[in-house]
């Protein structure tokens, strides 16, 4: 299965946030700040499958007469209006939730084009705090270790951990 997200919009922890946990007082630095922000909360959404802010998820699959899918990336926004091939799903056909699913009870089988929002809300406020400090720790390694070669790529241990609580787990 196939999909993409759209960019993401409003940023996920507030920047003066981060830029405390980074410790940094003065403003020379703002914009790789908020680039590392910007760039940790795509590695914890990619780690987590989940939309932290609200995005808009398209994904194309064959699908039979009736399946039911596992939506990619959770969590299904409160107010979403889901389409298959365009057309609004009845809202009796999907489980919202942080791992959304979708029955296509009206699908006659082949090719659909799914469209729907994900996110834990429009602005910072609406997200978890420990995947904000998840995100907020990624932030502060990717600018300690700005110049280092040596630097392992991939999550924190920290924000591994707390980025383990909140991702899909499957069989």
């Amino acid at each position: 299965m196939r999909f993409t997200r759209s960019p993401i919009t409003a940023a996920p922890v507030a920047f003066d946030d981060a830029k405390a946990h980074c410790r940094v007082l003065h403003d020379d630095e703002d914009l790789i700040i908020q680039r590392y922000l910007m760039a940790a909360a795509r590695e914890v959404e990619a780690h987590c499958e989940i939309a932290l802010t609200r995005q808009t998820i398209s994904l194309g699959l064959d699908a039979d007469p009736g399946e039911t899918i596992s939506l990619p990336v959770g969590p299904l926004a409160a107010d979403a209006l889901v389409t298959a091939d365009g057309i609004p799903v009845d809202p009796l056909d999907i489980e919202g939730g942080r791992y959304p699913r979708l029955t296509l009870s009206d699908h006659s089988g082949g090719w659909v084009q799914i469209t729907y929002e994900a996110g834990f809300g429009d602005t910072s406020n609406n997200v978890p705090d420990d995947l904000q400090l998840a995100v907020m720790e990624q932030v502060a390694h990717a600018y300690d270790h700005r110049a280092d070669p040596d630097a392992k790529p991939g999550l924190t241990p920290a924000a591994a951990r707390i980025c383990a609580r909140h991702r899909r787990v499957a069989l």
